[in-house]
């Protein structure tokens, strides 16, 4: 998963104040979709889609679903360029529904700022 600028759909920012240490940033939302064109011009079949999901959250439960800024080069996440950590994936119909957590990395913090700022983000998968 990477957090992008260009989409805006259904994602939700929450921001978790914490007595005595810096704000909690998360955003929810949908995170994938079955059944409809994304944007690379693919519709992945549910049934293939949420067999991977379920692959995956093998991941989220590890605390190992990172997450970049921007689109990474490849297909693996660069621990350098990280700025999230997924800690929630379940299915909601066609919708594969997310929750992700804003890290204290630097390109955390570039997130966290745009956010604070008003901007809108989105996720991509």
């Amino acid at each position: 998963m990477k957090l992008i600028t260009e989409t805006t759909q259904d994602i939700k920012l929450i921001k978790e104040d914490v007595e005595g240490g810096p704000a909690n940033y998360y955003i929810s939302g949908v995170f994938m979709q079955a059944e409809e064109t994304n944007r690379n011009g693919r519709v992945y079949p549910k049934k293939t889609l949420m067999k991977e999901v379920k692959n995956y959250k093998n991941f989220v439960d590890g605390k190992r679903a990172f997450g970049e800024l921007g689109h990474p080069e490849g297909p693996t996440v660069n621990l350098e360029r990280v700025s999230h950590i997924i800690t929630d994936l379940y299915e909601n119909g066609n919708n594969v529904m997310g929750k992700a957590k804003i890290m204290d990395t630097p390109n955390g913090k570039i997130v966290k700022n745009l956010l604070d700022e008003g901007a809108q983000l989105g996720v991509s998968s």
